[in-house]
């Protein structure tokens, strides 16, 4: 692997744990540099049934096609789904890295936490986290943000949280290919 690789693979899992750190509302993060899109996983304490998912869904929509609609742009790529499990459902946000931005993404976490209140799964910070000014984190988001947007960016990961800790995968390109591990 080349030097830069190296470097492009260190400041990519520094990026993703920098957003993960920064909003504990999001569950995971996945990345995918060559269909350009970032998924975002957001998960509620309860079983959603199927109508309330898609009321879920649409609101979502609304208020990111809302949101959009105030910088007159459009969403390229915008869709949600939703899996729910016997305790959980999962809220997955698809979008495209050309319009979404760390504004959006506050509005995400913003819609999510108030319409879901405590049922919204919050991360707790890793036992090792300073607590930093929250202008250097959001500054640290936005660069994040930015920096995935980069069509140089070759890599497609994953980032989540298990216990306290950000768990960052390489995806390889492979279809059913088993990703590999970063901490």
């Amino acid at each position: 692997m080349s030097t830069r690789a190296l470097v492009e693979n260190a400041d990519t899992v520094s990026l993703v744990c920098a957003l993960l750190v920064r909003f504990p509302e999001l569950t995971s993060i996945r990345c995918g540099p060559t269909d350009r899109t970032v998924r975002l996983t957001f998960a509620i304490r309860q079983r959603l049934d199927k109508s309330a998912q898609r009321a879920l869904g649409e609101a979502v929509e609304e208020h990111v096609c809302s949101f959009l609609a105030l910088s007159k742009e459009e969403a390229h790529v915008l869709s949600v789904e939703c899996e729910a499990d016997r305790a959980l459902t999962f809220v997955h946000v698809t979008r495209d890295f050309d319009t979404f931005s760390k504004d959006e993404l506050e509005l995400q976490v913003g819609f999510f936490a108030e319409r879901c209140g405590d049922a919204l799964v919050r991360n707790p910070h890793p036992d090792d986290h300073i607590e930093n000014d929250p202008a250097a984190e959001d500054e640290a988001a936005l660069y994040s943000i930015e920096a995935l947007r980069d069509p140089a960016q070759s890599k497609s990961l994953v980032g989540f949280r298990e216990e306290k800790r950000v768990l960052v995968y390489f995806l390889k390109a492979q279809k059913k290919a088993k990703a590999s591990a970063r901490r």
